[in-house]
């Protein structure tokens, strides 16, 4: 798995990561939009009815809907989950790509300095969800995405501790013994 990520240069990874912090902002609210628009368009179809004539499986439009679209609609609740495994793997990928800088002592001090740079863009991307947070039709959007709302208001602290995780293996990986060297060492 790491020698996949071997070939990523190092501008590449600190490019990988701050698309990876904007993307945990990112993807909250289009799970939300997803959600919100799944939710109108129930409502919208609840509140109408029709009679279908001269059918053997439904009477009604709500039964048509209740067979074909209602199950589709109920998956609603699963952009939820979603959207917590997509911050996960993006946190997992960030630790595995500080782990991957830990290669070069000029990448570990980059990554020291990146992280302090990431806590501030985190200060703003969390002043920015929280002006959004005022809009009553965002709120509302919202509400449904507990472990996302949680992250983005305390986001300083949240992009600090991965940071500080990513440096910790990236020290980790400077550090180490190297314990497969090659069998040329062992011949005498």
């Amino acid at each position: 798995m790491f020698d996949a990520l071997d070939n990523i240069g190092r501008e590449s990874s600190i490019g990988a990561v701050i698309i990876s912090i904007l993307a945990i902002f990112i993807s909250g609210i289009f799970f939300a939009s997803i959600y919100m628009i799944m939710n109108l368009t129930q409502s919208g179809l609840e509140s109408m009815d029709c009679v279908i004539e001269n059918n053997i499986y439904v009477e009604s439009c709500q039964d048509l809907f209740s067979l074909s679209i209602y199950p589709f609609l109920a998956l609603k609740e699963i952009l939820v989950w979603f959207s917590f495994f997509f911050i996960f793997a993006l946190v997992l990928g960030l630790l595995v790509l500080g782990y991957k800088s830990g290669k070069s002592p000029i990448m570990l001090g980059v990554l020291i300095v990146f992280v302090i740079v990431l806590t501030y863009l985190g200060i703003e991307i969390s002043n920015v969800y929280r002006t959004m947070l005022e809009n009553e039709v965002f709120r509302n959007m919202m509400l449904e995405f507990d472990a996302y709302n949680t992250i983005m208001l305390k986001f300083p602290f949240f992009v600090f501790f991965v940071g500080l995780l990513s440096v910790i293996l990236s020290i980790v990986n400077f550090q180490r013994t190297n314990v497969n060297s090659g069998r040329d060492e062992l011949n005498y």
